[in-house]
């Protein structure tokens, strides 16, 4: 395949600044916002059911955005840096059952144009494909959006989304051949039909599916058939691997998916292009990163909080009614105000576990932080020491962190 020549690659929309071994780091720069990488996506909900007057609502979900704005009602504090990026869904704007009017409310106003949300980083905007696989609508509670790659697109916008998706078809691990191929025919379908919706001022990642590199192929080939070569090689920015939340506790097809899908991006010509994992587990960042992800999304840090589980590492956790506040001096932990509301002198739940959501958070991003550190220091023995010290410690990712390090990064010392 020919290199690509993406005109938006050349005016810099992604500057790879230095690698070890397979993993690298960078910077997405998209329009006023600039995101480093590899980076954590959180995935935050930002209209949950309710109004202006209440945030938007949503229980866990409004004390993110409290976070997100600094207000008083979390004690204020600046916590920007941990949302310089987030993932949110066309799919999630119905989840509470809403009225038509509240809907229409919505998608009227780019979210950071509103005065009640305090958001600059970068917004990825995912389709929605999984949730939309079945009726193909957005149910609220007395209308129905009919949902096409046209109406996806539509919402994207309205939402003010720097990064656009398109409408894809997951696949899922028990597919036949056959299954795999139709779905990657759809996706393709949607992808013209995303490419001609679409502008070169907009950012476009292109969605693939797949967990080794012959499903991965042959889901770009599929999408080339359609689309033809010289647009599958110009018209993206970016591409975003999904299917993977049902492997997202097998770390093994994990590594594979993603090493994969980077040797056939580069065998494609697409190596420049930063590459996005939709939707998975915070545990396996570092696994993935140091095969070659530049960014990924997760909901870890709320499910967790949800179930009373308190980090203190990507890969373990407390319960909450047990932890010691004073061991962790994050800036939650720090705060004598939200360290009371976690040990449950609260009203309302959401109080307590929506501020443990934001600790887990802060745990998830400051290991980014040092994930790109490694990345960034000259040679790969800052990476490898970085991943023999955290994930072989733990006994149940030692046989990954030992296989990364030996395929990726040219073996120890």
């Amino acid at each position: 395949m020919a290199p690509s020549g993406s005109q938006r690659l050349d005016d810099g929309l992604f500057e790879i600044i230095s690698e070890a071994g397979d993993a690298r780091s960078g910077v997405l720069r998209i329009d006023d916002t600039e995101l480093e990488t590899p980076n954590l996506l959180p995935v935050v909900n930002f209209y949950a059911g309710g109004t202006d007057s209440s945030l938007y609502g949503g229980g866990i979900h409004r004390t993110i955005k409290e976070f997100i704005n600094g207000d008083d009602v979390v004690n204020g504090g600046d916590y920007s840096r941990y949302f310089d990026g987030v993932m949110t869904s066309v799919s999630s704007l119905t989840d509470y059952g809403i009225s038509r009017e509240r809907y229409e409310d919505y998608i009227s106003e780019p979210i950071r144009d509103r005065d009640v949300f305090d958001f600059n980083g970068t917004l990825f905007l995912d389709s929605g494909g999984f949730k939309f696989l079945g009726d193909g609508t957005l149910d609220g509670s007395d209308f129905e959006v009919e949902v096409d790659q046209e109406a996806i697109v539509e919402i994207q916008r309205k939402l003010g989304g720097d990064v656009l998706v398109n409408l894809d078809r997951p696949i899922e691990p028990d597919d036949d051949y056959l299954t795999r191929v139709e779905k990657a025919r759809l996706t393709a379908e949607n992808v013209d039909e995303f490419l001609n919706l679409t502008t070169r001022d907009d950012t476009r990642y292109l969605t693939l599916h797949g967990y080794n590199y012959s499903m991965l192929d042959t889901f770009l080939t599929e999408i080339e058939k359609v689309i033809g070569q010289d647009r599958v090689h110009r018209e993206f920015d970016g591409v975003a691997l999904g299917s993977l939340v049902p492997l997202k506790d097998n770390k093994g097809k994990l590594i594979t998916a993603v090493s994969d899908c980077r040797e056939v991006l580069s065998d494609w010509g697409f190596e420049e292009l930063p590459l996005h994992v939709l939707g998975i587990s915070s545990s396996a960042i570092p696994l993935l990163a140091a095969v070659g992800a530049d960014t990924f999304d997760s909901s870890s840090y709320i499910h967790s909080a949800i179930n009373g589980k308190y980090d203190t590492s990507l890969y373990n956790s407390e319960p909450i009614d047990e932890v010691d506040f004073t061991e962790c001096d994050c800036q939650v932990c720090s705060d004598d105000v939200l360290v009371n509301r976690m040990e449950g002198n609260v009203e309302y739940q959401k109080d307590k576990l929506g501020t443990v959501a934001m600790h887990n958070l802060i745990i998830q991003k400051e290991e980014i932080k040092r994930i790109q550190s490694a990345i960034q220091t000259p040679g790969d023995e800052a990476l490898i020491s970085y991943i023999e010290q955290s994930l072989g410690r733990e006994k149940s990712m030692q046989q990954h962190a030992h296989r990364v390090v030996n395929e990726s990064l040219g073996g120890y010392f």
